[in-house]
């Protein structure tokens, strides 16, 4: 895949934060409807190295946290992976069932709990996705991963085996003083990726304004001459030629007045 520099470009950021934003405002809401009032954080996004993807989800504890996995079905191909690492894990359990999971790890109720506030969230993500690409995107019904093998087994399908970059959304949201971070991983195969750089950009060309290139000076150049419009020197207006007619009734005047050299006295 090439040309993700352009994803950090001003432009490209101001189109995924308005994205977010609308749908980071339902989700806040039903959020809140579950946990109590909340405050939430629109999501930042980066594109990252696969090995650095990878390296990610292994830092960040697989085997204590919550990790699933869901094939994109429609809008674009590939696969998503949303990550609660192990302490927001721990947290979200505490939160919803009022118990600790320990070193012990989540059990199924636990995880259950989870992922009632992970399909919002994944909601929220599709969300973004379909607003960038301006088509409805669906996913598949979740896959959990156990293990950093369980991810490295779906990425070596032969449509992810050459993937090289992977597009990470990261939020945060806080109730009281516990903070809650969630990770969601967007594997897309190259044709998505391309296809997701394509809108973006067609976006940003339909409101970068556009500038003539006569008209742009960057600064500390020197005007040439051949930018700079002449303006002509005005000339008096020549008198029109009078018709011979009017000639006739207009009396001759001679360029000296003649004076009488005859005087009184």
């Amino acid at each position: 895949m090439s040309g993700h520099k352009n994803w950090f470009s001003e432009w490209y950021q101001d189109i995924f934060r308005e994205a977010s934003n609308i749908a980071m405002s339902h989700a806040l809401t039903a959020l809140s409807n579950m946990i109590g009032e909340i405050e939430m954080e629109p999501p930042t996004v980066s594109v990252i190295p696969r090995a650095k993807f990878l390296h990610e989800l292994a830092s960040k504890g697989i085997t204590n946290s919550f990790v699933v996995m869901f094939d994109i079905t429609e809008g674009l191909s590939g696969l998503t992976i949303l990550q609660f690492p192990k302490e927001s894990a721990k947290a979200l359990v505490m939160t919803l069932l009022g118990m600790d999971p320990g070193d012990e790890g989540i059990d199924e109720m636990g995880r259950s709990a989870i992922m009632e506030i992970g399909n919002i969230l994944i909601s929220v993500y599709t969300d973004i996705l379909a607003k960038l690409i301006e088509e409805p995107v669906s996913l598949s019904p979740p896959k959990p991963a156990e293990s950093l093998y369980d991810v490295e087994k779906e990425l070596s399908r032969p449509d992810l085996r050459d993937v090289t970059e992977v597009i990470m959304f990261k939020t945060r949201f806080y109730q009281k003083d516990t903070g809650i971070e969630s990770l969601f991983y967007l594997v897309p195969t190259k044709d998505a990726f391309d296809k997701l750089v394509g809108k973006l950009e067609a976006q940003v060309k339909d409101v970068e304004p556009e500038i003539p290139p006569e008209e742009t000076i960057e600064p500390g150049e020197e005007v040439s001459e051949s930018r700079v419009e002449e303006v002509p020197e005005s000339t008096p207006e020549e008198a029109p030629e009078k018709s011979t007619e009017e000639a006739q009734k207009t009396p001759a005047v001679d360029s000296e007045p003649t004076i009488n050299e005859k005087t009184e006295g």
